[in-house]
């Protein structure tokens, strides 16, 4: 009788797991993020986190993540048909020390999703090799809480790299190296694969006969360049003219009134692939957000700088940004087998970016002189826009001149999440010409696509005596543009260059042409 009570006892436990777990896969908490869905779900036994990937094929996934110092640390190489399940130990211990900073910044950790960036190559259906970069935010909180986590991967999001008629050719002339230690790594059950047509290719010796699986997997690199509290411009201007008549310059920026319920700051990420390393093959484009912060845990208030007339000279570089880190990094494509690799000239640059959650106020910067890519921070960042952004919006005020930057979204073609950029590359000191155009922003906005929120307010004011008296703002925008949700867009933000008219003297050259104005664009103020 005993034994049969225990028995079922153990029924009835086991069948509280099934029904339990049942329960437990009602997702908790779901959110998208350019494209990219992410479901948190309850776990009752071993959390997980997997990834859908875009398309349908065997797919090996690279995946790093941002630490709170910004620099990005590898969790490993991971493979699977149509879905990959990434090592939940490793990103719980990352987690842990995010958890850590969040608490000494007195965030709460669930305020904060940190990015997890995915590189990847996919044997689709055709046996074309695709590639994929995503960066897609987790929450900090919810990992803490050991949910399981599915990421469901935008359809259409991946890029053929290589036909089969080309991969065919390349498997001729494969001559793999010894891995030098542990340079490349992988932490997954299924690897390194069998001889098993439906996961790489197959690589044969023609005198022997043997065959192994050989497949195409990207490693980080290098990380190029990495700078952590520092002011990441929001806004910059060159500011030119009869800088005496001004009274003062105020740029505001306004979380303060983003009270919308789960509305989000993110930072969003590009990325730009050069084929077979070569920059006229170059893709650009914006591969999701490297980082989120929910606006009802902000705890600063309405941040703005004031520049008074008097800190001024003609020319000088201005504007306000906010401390953070940013990040540029490398990635390479290499075949693989797991024991050899041989590495191919397919490169891919990336940059991320985050706040300090401590201090998100506005830091302001005053800097003399023409823009330089040897200057300041503003200087440099109004160098990279001269030379790589286009002028889209111009404004000619009396008494002085405002600007909101939602303002941009119909003028420059963008939409509210990349209304204010980061011009990251002035940040870094980075002058690699050739890369430049396509990974020097960073996308800072709201998400949300169901109203318009402004980030950054313009607000320069002429002396009373001038109140009559006209200034020219020109204002610029990205002119690579990005793919989101099917559309191209600009990236464009607050940067531009403010005249303030002076008697006997021209507005500066155009520094994209070289052309300089006449005395006939002067309105004789």
């Amino acid at each position: 009788m005993k034994k049969t009570i225990i028995v079922l006892i153990v029924v009835l436990f086991l069948g509280s797991i099934a029904s339990g777990a049942a329960v437990y896969n009602i997702p908790i908490d779901s959110r998208e993020y350019l494209g990219a869905k992410v479901e948190y779900k309850r776990s009752l036994l071993h959390p997980s986190l997997e990834i859908e990937l875009p398309e349908k094929g065997y797919g090996i996934v690279t995946a790093s993540i941002l630490l709170p110092n910004g620099s990005l640390m590898e969790l490993g190489t991971f493979s699977g048909r149509d879905k990959i399940k990434i090592s939940y130990s490793q990103l719980i211990k990352v987690m842990k020390l995010w958890g850590s900073y969040l608490k000494s910044a007195k965030l709460d950790s669930r305020a904060v999703s940190a990015s997890l960036l995915l590189l990847g190559t996919l044997r689709d259906e055709n046996n074309n090799v695709q590639y994929f970069i995503k960066a897609v935010p987790i929450n900090v909180g919810e990992v803490l809480d050991k949910r399981s986590i599915g990421v469901k991967l935008p359809r259409g999001g991946s890029k053929i790299l290589y036909t089969k008629k080309q991969i065919e050719k390349m498997l001729k002339s494969i001559e793999p190296q010894k891995i030098k230690g542990n340079s490349i790594s992988a932490t997954t059950e299924n690897w390194p694969p069998g001889f098993d047509y439906d996961q790489c290719y197959p690589k044969c010796d023609p005198w022997t006969g043997s065959c192994y699986q050989v497949c195409l997997v990207w490693k980080l690199e290098q990380v190029i360049a990495s700078k952590s509290n520092t002011i990441i411009p929001l806004a910059t201007f060159q500011v030119t003219g009869d800088t005496g008549k001004i009274n003062g310059i105020t740029i505001t920026t306004m979380y303060r009134q983003r009270t919308t319920q789960s509305l989000e700051l993110i930072f969003s990420a590009a990325a730009a692939v050069q084929r077979g390393g070569s920059s006229s093959s170059t893709e650009a484009e914006i591969i999701g957000t490297s980082y989120s912060i929910n606006t009802e845990d902000l705890t600063i208030p309405e941040s703005h700088i004031t520049i008074w007339g008097s800190e001024l000279s003609n020319p000088s570089v201005i504007g306000a940004g906010i401390k953070g880190t940013v990040v540029l990094a490398k990635y390479r494509l290499y075949w693989w087998d797991g024991l050899v690799y041989q590495k191919l000239d397919d490169v891919a640059y990336i940059i991320l970016g985050k706040p300090d959650e401590e201090d998100m106020s506005l830091q302001k910067f005053v800097e003399h002189g023409w823009p330089s890519q040897y200057g300041g921070i503003g200087r440099r960042t109004m160098w990279f826009v001269h030379s790589y952004w286009e002028p889209t919006s111009y404004e000619s005020q009396q008494g002085g001149l405002t600007k909101l930057d939602v303002d941009f979204l119909s003028s420059t073609d963008t939409i509210p999440l990349f209304s204010a950029s980061m011009v990251a590359l002035g940040t870094l000191n980075y002058n690699n010409l050739e890369i430049a155009p396509f990974v020097m922003a960073i996308g800072v906005g709201f998400n949300t696509d169901s109203a318009e929120f402004s980030l950054i307010h313009l607000n320069l004011q002429l002396k009373e005596e001038y109140k009559n008296h006209y200034v020219d703002g020109t204002f610029y925008s990205s002119k690579v543009k990005f793919q989101y949700k099917d559309s191209q867009y600009s990236l464009a933000g607050m940067y531009g260059d403010i005249y303030v008219y002076s008697s006997g003297s021209l507005p500066p050259c155009d520094p994209r042409t070289g052309i300089c104005p006449t005395s006939d664009d002067l309105r004789g103020q």
